[in-house]
């Protein structure tokens, strides 16, 4: 299913959709803030340079497009985006097609239109079970050293679905949730114990307003819930506009960070501190889910 990008990339692979093993599986790993997914997300598809073979850059870390999936049947579509220096990929899990946006036109957002009211009136679609195969494939793929996933809008909910099923590690924004059924049927006859991990393996990235997440949502959220600042207008569901609020607490963070470190040092005669906490934020969902989005989630 997965296939090389770039005429230079190896044209085969002999890893196919399988059942992990425990070494796979140990390879799951959260690395990259979740407050850089949106922008990451949104230049891979719509931004200048989405046609471009060079490394995107993440906060310090440069993502180069590494292969693709695209199954016309389901309508799933994204790609395993890889950092060479460490060998820790993504596995991007795209959402619904935009009008006059994408090269299939309408085809390809009815598709998406059809697999988004399979979810929302059954117990998923089409594209989990592809989506799950691809993400096995990228498992046992040896470039391959540490794994997380990114899911938008539609492709948030098999990137619930595969952390739910593997334990796997997420970053979602525009989230659909998960089907309760599909919950159940992998949290090993515990379902409040598969709800505690999906809330330490899963980032989602909340926008007040988002109709589409409320009329077209599939399930409940099982990840820890970062509110973004500001809010969406009316159906203006769109990864630009979750980029532009996430850059903007990303902003507003480190200012409040660098100011932090600047009275420190000056209580402290210039000498200065390690504030490894103050720079990354702490979880707390003790009212929940939420947590707020200058601070983060922890990571492991």
């Amino acid at each position: 299913m997965l296939r090389a990008v770039g005429a230079a990339a190896p044209a085969g692979s002999t890893c196919r959709a399988h059942e992990p093993s425990p070494q796979e599986l140990a390879k799951q790993h959260g690395e990259i803030e979740p407050l850089r997914v949106p922008a990451l997300y949104s230049e891979l598809f719509y931004g200048e340079h989405r046609d471009s073979l060079a490394a995107l850059d993440a906060g310090g870390i440069g993502f180069r497009q590494y292969k693709q999936f695209d199954d016309r049947d389901s309508g799933l579509s994204g790609y395993v985006l890889l950092d060479d220096a460490s060998g820790h990929a993504l596995v991007l899990f795209k959402g619904m097609d935009r009008p006059f946006a994408e090269r299939d036109g309408w085809g390809g957002v009815l598709t998406d239109l059809g697999g988004v009211l399979a979810a929302k009136f059954g117990t998923g679609n089409e594209q989990i079970r592809r989506g799950d195969d691809a993400y096995t494939e990228a498992l046992c793929d040896e470039a391959i050293k540490s794994i997380e996933l990114v899911g938008y809008s539609m492709g948030s909910q098999i990137a619930n679905y595969l952390a739910v099923k593997y334990g796997a590690y997420a970053v979602v924004f525009g989230d659909m949730g998960l089907d309760s059924t599909l919950l159940e049927r992998h949290a090993h006859g515990d379902v409040q114990a598969a709800r505690e991990q999906a809330r330490e393996h899963i980032v989602s990235l909340s926008l007040g307003g988002d109709l589409v997440v409320k009329v077209f949502g599939v399930g409940r959220v099982v990840g820890t819930v970062v509110k973004l600042p500001g809010s969406l207008a009316g159906v203006l569901h769109q990864p630009e506009v979750y980029a532009h609020a996430a850059n903007a607490a990303l902003r507003e963070r480190e200012a409040a960070h660098d100011e932090a470190a600047s009275t420190a040092m000056r209580a402290h005669g210039g000498t200065p501190r390690q504030y490894a906490d103050d720079a990354h934020g702490s979880t707390d969902d003790s009212m929940g889910l939420a947590v707020d989005a200058h601070k983060s989630p922890a990571r492991h």
